[in-house]
C-alpha cells in the first residue's frame, strides 16, 4: 500500500465512505479512481484534489496532507 492510498483510505474510513462512493461523488469511474489510488496511474485530472477534498469535507490541513502523501509518499511495507 502506498502512502497516498493509506492516507485516502483513512480519510474515507473516518467518513464511513467507500472508494466507489467517492468516485461517484467526484464524477470519476470507480476503476479509474482505483488505479489512481493504487499508484497504477499517476496522471490525475487537474482538479482531482479539490474535488476529493470537497467530497470528503476536508480542512485545508487535511487536503495538504493528502497532496503531500501523493507527491512525497513512499511505499508502505505493512
Amino acid at each position: 500500500m502506498n502512502e497516498f492510498e493509506h492516507t485516502l483510505m483513512s480519510k474515507l474510513a473516518s467518513k464511513d465512505m467507500t472508494l466507489s462512493e467517492l468516485a461517484e461523488r467526484i464524477g470519476y469511474e470507480p476503476l479509474f479512481l482505483k488505479n489512481i489510488v493504487a499508484g497504477k496511474d499517476r496522471s490525475v485530472p487537474v482538479n482531482f484534489f479539490v474535488r476529493t477534498a470537497e467530497a470528503l469535507g476536508l480542512s485545508n490541513q487535511e487536503k495538504d496532507e493528502l497532496v503531500r502523501s501523493w507527491a512525497f509518499g513512499e511505499e508502505r511495507w505493512y
